[in-house]
């Protein structure tokens, strides 16, 4: 059964109403980027409207005997509410888009603040770091002079006992040649004191050169161990 012209409109003004006034509200509001998601939603709204509006207004002029201008009203709202969406969908985007490129510049501004802040501290960070690097090779060199000094010392020691044994072991020998020289007995005497001798002071340097050798390897091992920490500091 087909619908009175009166009925299908009023049937669509029950139907459509809220969204039909989307597009006769009057003045639409100005867009913010707060509001802009809003207004693009509202875009669409008004897009969905006008197509059910003219899908109604079809079926009505179908009724019709003279159908074309009926359908060509119907297409020009159409057409008027598009234009209307499409102008705040538009709008909407551009103000998007300028608020992204507002916070892009004032990232921006804020990198480049950033930037010069550090170029001014740079110099004063530089003096530091150089007068830093400088305090702690002084250090370094009056470690290294320190220990120096104390192998030096150490090494002083040593030959200082090996001459001292050695005065005590040649004074002996001379009280035992003293001796041989009083009796034969005495003679054998100083011949095995001076063999037994003879070996003492041979173990003796050899525990001397020991000494000497290992307090070599070490001073290289602390010399190697010096320019590795002085390299490491310079990186």
């Amino acid at each position: 059964m087909i619908l009175p012209r009166r009925s299908v409109l009023c049937l669509l003004c029950l139907l459509l109403g809220p969204s039909l006034t989307l597009a006769g509200e009057g003045p639409s509001p100005a867009i913010t980027a707060d509001n802009a998601p809003a207004a693009k939603a509202r875009a669409k709204e008004i897009r969905a409207a006008a197509q059910a509006r003219f899908n109604a207004d079809k079926a009505d002029c179908s009724t019709r005997m003279l159908a074309i201008g009926c359908i060509s009203a119907a297409q020009d709202r159409l057409a008027e509410s598009a234009r209307e969406a499409d102008a705040i969908q538009q709008e909407a985007n551009r103000v998007e888009r300028e608020a992204r490129q507002a916070k892009l510049a004032e990232k921006e501004a804020r990198r480049v603040e950033r930037d010069k802040d550090d170029e001014a501290g740079r110099p004063a960070a530089e003096a530091n770091y150089r007068e830093q690097e400088a305090q702690r090779a002084a250090e370094r060199e009056t470690r290294r002079e320190a220990e120096q000094a104390r192998l030096e010392s150490q090494r002083g020691k040593v030959a200082a006992e090996r001459e001292a044994k050695l005065r005590k072991i040649e004074e002996r020998r001379r009280e035992d040649a003293r001796r041989a020289t009083a009796a034969p007995e005495n003679a054998r005497k100083r011949a095995e004191r001076e063999r037994k001798h003879a070996e003492k002071v041979k173990k003796i340097e050899q525990r001397q050169r020991d000494y000497a050798e290992k307090l070599k390897v070490r001073e290289a091992e602390k010399a190697a161990e010096e320019a590795r920490r002085a390299k490491a500091a310079a990186k």
